[in-house]
């Protein structure tokens, strides 16, 4: 069964229920835990944010490696291909793309040693989650990643907009930076199912390679499960680079 089916509604009409949304994305974040199958502790941001239980399904094409209809972000021939599971609301997600994605971008992604794939994967509010990914599906390929930046950054302030009742205007500002003209372009957006099935078939993809919690991190096809700081990352990185491995596209 598909993780999410296509919305009948509008955004506002899931924007109004923005304090039961809060309450969920509060609830989420007290019950996340950090992922002890990593080798290393995490400081607080580097911590997983836990989702709903995902059944591991059969081998899946894709599941650890690069697809063609990835987003994906760096040099096609860069020696190192990371891919990268995380939900714009995910609290150690927004910390983690705040603080340590910076980083990454400019030591490993601008100089052409590292590819990223990002995959969508809804946490509490869920509802919340599917609006700002559809959002960032409907930008151009160009600007796709700007958007999730946009929304890991602000995460807060969105979240407080919702609160206040004014996460119309948020939206609308966010889908003006990704190219949609005015609420109607964003509505249509929000319905299209071409995104429903790209973040069904994410939710698959993690299900298949046995992740259940975010952010999470495939690295030449493997399960990274070492520190999420910077410095842990990057030895991983250099070792991985050092070894001369190449992406493989399935």
């Amino acid at each position: 069964m598909p993780f999410f089916k296509t919305l009948h509604t509008t955004v506002f009409a899931l924007i109004c229920m923005s304090l039961i949304c809060i309450t969920l994305a509060t609830s989420a974040t007290a019950q996340s835990t950090h992922d002890h199958d990593h080798d290393h502790d995490h400081d607080d941001h580097s911590a997983s944010e836990s989702s709903e239980q995902i059944s591991p399904l059969p081998a899946m094409v894709g599941a650890f490696s690069q697809l063609d209809s990835d987003h994906v972000l760096g040099s096609p021939v860069a020696p190192v291909s990371m891919i990268i599971y995380a939900s714009v609301t995910c609290p150690h997600c927004s910390s983690w793309f705040t603080s340590i994605w910076p980083d990454i971008k400019k030591n490993y992604i601008e100089t052409n040693k590292l590819s990223v794939v990002f995959r969508e994967f809804p946490t509490q509010p869920a509802n919340i989650a599917v609006i700002g990914f559809q959002i960032a599906n409907c930008a151009p390929e160009d600007q796709y990643f700007s958007i999730i930046e946009h929304q890991m950054i602000e995460q807060s302030n969105i979240f407080a907009s919702l609160n206040a009742g004014t996460g119309k205007d948020t939206y609308l500002a966010i889908a003006k930076k990704a190219g949609l003209a005015d609420e109607a372009a964003m509505n249509t957006c929000i319905q299209s199912q071409a995104g429903y099935d790209r973040i069904n078939k994410s939710m698959s993809l993690a299900g298949a390679a046995g992740i259940k919690s975010v952010p999470h991190f495939i690295i030449n096809g493997e399960i990274y499960k070492g520190g999420q700081d910077f410095l842990p990352l990057a030895k991983h990185l250099d070792e991985a680079i050092n070894l001369g491995y190449s992406p493989v596209l399935q």
